[in-house]
């Protein structure tokens, strides 16, 4: 689960952008001031920090400086009423977005989203939609869904099992999905991948071998490629997310 820190010394708007962020199943912590906020980072790790740097207790550059020590890798959105300049502004010093207010709750779930580790590289990871109209695109998706473990699957295979050519296939797939065939092989491999990456502890050629494809090497290339990540990374990503859900979980009821 996502973990967002929101600190906001406007009491209306820091309640309202915890709602709005809770509403979509995403964790929030939230600070009044730049003191609660670092000592909160100290006990609850964070996927991401939204911050409104207009806080009593510390001038825009000293908090954004103060959270780059605590958190290295973490990014910080800042928020702020619109002004001329004021998204180069938050760039200049640091910050990996800038949102005007009043915060929209679609632009502002989006941004926390795009920010995290895997997400921004992983917009495909989602299962491909089945609004298609072509009946043979049907069962080709089908076919490719329940065999991509199949190292023997390929266009020219199928076509013939569809009864059509492989220039045809190819030219409907692209029509309806976007993809060629061995993009959409290869995302449903992955996908796959890394569903085993998130609950086995299969090696890596073992996982290959799972999925369908021919050599661990060929795997972990075709898993950068779509996830910017390495098989290893993403693993690593998945387990230290799930600790901090844990964490923030166990915060929770001890302060509750």
């Amino acid at each position: 689960m996502t973990s967002v820190l929101v600190v906001d010394a406007d009491d209306d708007a820091r309640a309202s952008i915890g709602e709005i962020l809770q509403g979509s199943g995403i964790t929030v912590a939230l600070a009044s001031c730049g003191l609660q906020a670092l000592s909160l980072l100290r006990r609850v790790p964070v996927d991401v920090v939204l911050v409104d740097l207009r806080l009593p207790d510390f001038a825009e550059i000293e908090m954004l400086r103060a959270l780059r020590s605590e958190l290295t890798r973490v990014p910080v959105i800042v928020t702020g009423v619109a002004s001329p300049g004021a998204a180069i502004e938050a760039g200049r010093l640091g910050a990996a977005a800038y949102l005007d207010k009043p915060l929209r709750a679609e632009p502002l779930i989006a941004a926390v989203l795009s920010q995290l580790p895997t997400a921004r590289n992983l917009a495909w990871i989602d299962a491909p939609s089945s609004d298609w109209t072509h009946p043979q695109v049907v069962h080709a998706m089908r076919a490719i869904d329940d065999r991509f473990w199949d190292v023997t699957l390929n266009v020219r295979s199928l076509a013939g099992e569809l009864g059509m050519s492989t220039e045809h296939l190819c030219r409907v797939l692209k029509r309806q999905t976007g993809g060629t065939f061995v993009t959409l092989l290869r995302q449903a491999r992955v996908r796959a991948a890394c569903r085993l990456l998130e609950t086995t502890t299969l090696c890596m050629k073992e996982i290959a071998a799972h999925v369908g494809f021919s050599s661990a090497s060929r795997f972990a290339r075709d898993f950068k490629k779509l996830c910017a990540v390495a098989p290893s990374e993403y693993r690593l990503e998945t387990l230290q997310r799930a600790a901090r859900d844990r964490t923030v979980t166990q915060v929770a009821v001890v302060e509750s």
